[in-house]
Formats: C-alpha cells, structure tokens, sequence
C-alpha cells in the first residue's frame, strides 16, 4: 500500500505518522508564565538533537482556536523550561496534564504534581519525575503549523537509584514510557502495551 502525500487526507496521514513512528519518549515539559503561573504538558513528538552541550527538541502544536498552547507562550515569553521524563510511576498523573486547562490553572495541582525549585531556571521540575533537564531555549521555529522549540540542558537532576557515577542507566529502575498511536502507550521495561 502507498500514500501520496498530497492526496491523502490530513487526518490519515496523522494516524499512519503516529502509529508507524513508535514508539516515540514522552518529553513532560514544565514552565512558568510571565505572571507566574506553573505548567506542565506532555508532548511526544519529543527527541535528543545533540549530545554534548545536550539539547532537545519539543513539537507542539496550536490550540483549536488558533493561539498558543501555554507552553510555548511560556518558554518564547521567559527562555527557559524543564524537560521532565516519565515512568510507569508517574504514568496517571502524566495523563492528567495531557488535558487543556485555562491559562490560570497550574497542572501541577490537578495532577497531585509536586513543584521542586530548579537550579538554573524559574521553571520548577516535577518532583516525582525520575529525571530533569533544566533548559535554556536554544532556538524556536515553525516547521508549518508547528512549534518547534529547541532546548540547551544546563543541568541534568537524575535519581541516583536508577544511574551510576559513569552515568549508566538501570531501565528496570527506570521504567521508562513511550508514546504509541492513538490511545496506546508502551511500557519501555515491563509488561508491554497500555490503552487508555
């Protein structure tokens, strides 16, 4: 079977990109608005670019409506964010900050989340997040109707049960997700595929 691009339609190709290209790491990125409201949101179209200065790259779409998601807004207006990773641990409460919430709501309360001070940015890491990286943005673009949002880790906060001082990971410690199509998920060590 092949699928022209041109002619196939939007919502097609959406559902063939999600499901073919798994399983995708789920990138929780926490912010802080202007004003000082906290914000967390789950994106898997979410990757490593470089290694050494480490720098990610996060995808995000627009609302319905059009404006920016708050995420986006809150990394152009302040520079910084945190990339938080999830586990089979944190799983519900990272389904929880996948729901859009009014501008003046934090995620952090709605998911039972708990805001821990980073070093180097005003944005808080997640708590119960196995792993933080606490980013500068590097660089922002549009690819189309796409946020493209670029991030330089000047500091990485890890669970010292999960890695050891030359930086090897336990994943069976660790137990890392990853985003599938639709409602599925995978659990990267364990027992395999979840629907939600």
């Amino acid at each position: 079977m092949e699928f022209l691009v041109k002619e196939t339609d939007e919502d097609t190709f959406f559902r063939l990109v999600l499901g073919l290209v798994v399983p995708r790491p789920i990138g929780w990125v926490s912010s802080v608005s202007k004003e000082g409201i906290t914000n967390v949101a789950p994106f898997s179209f979410f990757n490593a670019v470089n290694d050494y200065p480490p720098v990610f790259m996060v995808s995000i779409g627009d609302r319905d409506d059009g404006s920016f998601k708050d995420t986006v807004k809150n990394v152009l207006d302040t520079g910084e964010f945190v990339i938080n990773l999830v586990s089979q641990e944190n799983f519900r409460e990272m389904l929880k900050t996948a729901e859009e919430l009014p501008p003046h709501v934090s995620e952090f309360e709605v998911a039972g989340l708990s805001e821990e001070k980073s070093k180097l940015v005003k944005a808080p890491r997640i708590k119960e997040s196995k792993a933080s990286f606490e980013c500068k943005l590097y660089k922002h673009m549009k690819v189309y109707d796409m946020h493209v949002i670029f991030g330089e880790a000047l500091l990485l906060r890890v669970d010292d049960r999960i890695v050891d001082e030359k930086g090897r990971v336990d994943f069976n410690l660790y137990k890392p997700m990853g985003r599938l199509g639709g409602k599925f998920y995978v659990k990267a060590f364990g027992d395999g595929v979840i629907e939600v």
